[in-house]
């Protein structure tokens, strides 16, 4: 039979528990050690984002931060901070101050995350001045009596809310956190796996598309022959699976926007810089200089003995023979 730890118990002399935990959790029910532990040392608990000064698409833009897309934080306006570095410009490391302008559609693509400082909730922006080194920015973490009460289940005397019979349906904490919890775990894995529309994304799962795939040009990037050959330019593609992600081998599907190819008098033609042929069939005979005494057959023939190659349009193909 296991034996259950009480705590402090009269039967062992008022013995103190080998396992504060256990006991703990044993006179107090549930989980009640680990829920504590979030409040050990709250005055204290901070967390620390670091502004990295002359780093790609890290800038200052109207006194304001600009952080790299790649950088992830939950700041939000009113939230208190402390700044400490050794290039600060105008911001004191003495003073506390308070986020203020959250955004986030900020830098040159609106899709970075961007604030500035105040020295008062919801005042007018710090000038941040000349700032030549990196910045870090510590928020208080501490959870107040105020913080809990926000997330108490409101009276429902005074509250509009969801009526279930004769009383009001709000979740527990548990359910409260459980959700906000799910919810940052799915974020997380589908920012992961999104598409943004101006960046190059490359993944390495399939994907199946139902309907038409349209490609864009809008600075009419494909209109120089030149550029069709460099790895932007627009077009449909593909891609040899077992190139590296980060390098993928490919070719063009479609050779440029004018395709489909386009009947001519007696052929196919069409403005591609890359074509692949396979069948070449010469509709005017063709003349090899170097060869004399040449005969011709009619019909089809299906066993060759020799081969030649030839050079057309800087295409290597090979003419077969039959002795």
């Amino acid at each position: 039979m296991a034996s259950r730890n009480l705590g402090f118990e009269v039967a062992r002399n008022l013995a103190e528990s080998v396992n504060d935990r256990d006991a703990l959790n044993n006179l107090g029910g549930g989980n009640i050690a680990s829920d504590i532990e979030l409040f050990v040392n709250n005055l204290n608990n901070v967390s620390e984002l670091t502004w990295e000064y002359n780093t790609h698409q890290s800038a200052i833009s109207g006194d304001k931060f600009v952080f790299p897309i790649t950088v992830p934080l939950v700041y939000t306006d009113g939230d208190i901070v402390t700044v400490s570095g050794n290039s600060l410009g105008n911001l004191n490391a003495e003073l506390t101050y308070y986020v203020v302008g959250f955004n986030l559609r900020s830098g040159t693509r609106l899709n970075q995350v961007s604030f500035g400082l105040s020295e008062s909730r919801g005042g007018s922006l710090v000038s941040l001045g000349s700032i030549t080194d990196d910045v870090t920015l510590i928020r208080s973490d501490v959870v107040t009596k105020e913080n809990l009460l926000n997330i108490a289940s409101p009276n429902g005397s005074n509250v509009q809310s969801n009526l279930i019979g004769d009383n009001y349906n709000y979740p527990s904490f548990n359910d409260a956190f459980d959700s906000i919890e799910s919810n940052v775990d799915s974020f997380n894995f589908l920012r992961s796996f999104k598409y943004i529309t101006n960046e190059s994304t490359a993944v390495n799962r399939s994907i199946t598309i139902e309907g038409s795939v349209e490609v864009y040009d809008p600075d009419e990037y494909n209109t120089s022959e030149t550029n069709l050959a460099t790895a932007k330019s627009p077009g449909v593609y593909i891609s040899n699976p077992f190139s590296d992600i980060l390098d993928i081998e490919k070719t063009r599907a479609y050779s440029t926007n004018s395709q489909p190819w386009e009947e001519g008098t007696n052929e196919l033609v069409t403005e591609s810089t890359q074509v692949n042929i396979g069948d070449l069939y010469f509709s005017n005979g063709i003349k090899f200089e170097s060869i004399t005494d040449l005969n011709t057959e009619s019909g089809a023939v299906t066993e060759f003995t020799h081969k030649i190659p030839v050079l057309i349009n800087g295409v290597e193909y090979f003419v077969l023979l039959k002795s």
